[in-house]
């Protein structure tokens, strides 16, 4: 049973829990029925078998000028440069559940850090995995999430395409963008190259050519991310996919918005349809490619006036 099921079967008992105390004691039918499909849910409950998913695994390895092949590595290198990607794996994971604050401590961090687990063979690095005491029971963990939208990140950083840049950094916030570039900025200050394995997929900095344009297309003069308030009319919300559509005052164009975490119940969206609203919006836009839209909460929606006596 995943965690979706798990939680919507404990919903379901403070529900009934709730409407047994609102029913008089001597209404016995009611009571009975209530009572039948309580006992009914709790034995679902105790039955379940959560899902837990293996320790994410990931490798990464290091090479250049800290790097003396497989015999070794610069311990004031290695350690920045583990500290730096743990540190953005972690804000990364975050901005995943939360608006990450410009300053001060990450909210949950124990949640998303990985721990060393030895060494890698055939170039110099760590075998890394997430700590058994974080695994969640679902599909996948959002430690899983954050390597992936790390390494998606990087692998948008040396390319050309703005569209596939924008696309990557959309769903974080500026905290996690900030980490990122302060690992790729340890690798180009000690002239070294790296490579992330997790999964099936993988991406390798060849040389430090790429890590300088890396470094150069992450900047925030590049890869810039703003928030701003925007008059806009909203054409619905899909909270099952994480979108919405809208539309920009004075512009007929319909555009997508990811909805971000701080957003509570989006299906509201749905109730204001058509209605000229200030939305927060997180905008991020790479070089001249389309900007991209996260919404970061609900707006105000107006009020109705009541009618005239």
């Amino acid at each position: 049973m995943n965690q979706n099921e798990i939680l919507a079967l404990k919903a379901e008992v403070n529900t009934l829990e709730k409407m047994l105390e609102s029913i008089p004691a001597e209404d016995i039918l009611d009571r009975a029925s209530i009572e039948t499909r309580l006992e009914v849910v709790k034995g679902q409950l105790s039955d379940a078998v959560p899902l837990e998913h293996e320790p994410v695994k990931a490798v990464l390895t290091f090479g250049g000028r800290p790097v003396r092949g497989s015999e070794g590595i610069l311990a004031g290198f290695a350690t920045k440069a583990l500290s730096a990607f743990s540190e953005a794996v972690t804000a990364v994971g975050a901005s995943l559940h939360a608006t990450l604050a410009p300053m001060g401590p990450v909210p949950n961090r124990d949640q998303y850090q990985m721990m060393i687990t030895g060494t890698a063979r055939g170039s110099f690095g760590f075998q890394m995995q997430e700590s058994s005491a974080q695994l969640e029971f679902d599909e996948d963990s959002t430690v899983a999430k954050a390597l992936e939208a790390t390494r998606s990140l990087l692998d948008g950083s040396i390319g050309i395409d703005d569209e596939q840049l924008a696309e990557a950094a959309a769903d974080m916030d500026q905290r996690a963008l900030d980490k990122i570039r302060g690992f790729v900025s340890v690798l180009n200050d000690n002239e070294a190259v790296c490579t992330l394995k997790h999964g099936d997929k993988s991406f390798r900095f060849r040389d430090s050519g790429q890590v300088r344009r890396s470094l150069g297309r992450l900047s925030a003069e590049y890869l810039s991310e703003t928030e701003q308030i925007l008059p806009v009319t909203f054409g619905g919300a899909m909270p099952h996919k994480g979108s919405c559509e809208f539309q920009i005052e004075g512009n007929k164009e319909w555009l997508t918005a990811k909805i971000g975490p701080g957003v509570e119940k989006p299906d509201s969206i749905n109730d204001h349809r058509g209605e000229i609203v200030e939305a927060k919006m997180l905008v991020t836009q790479a070089g001249r490619g389309r900007p991209r839209y996260k919404l970061l909460e609900l707006p105000t929606w107006p009020t109705s006036e009541p009618p005239p006596e």
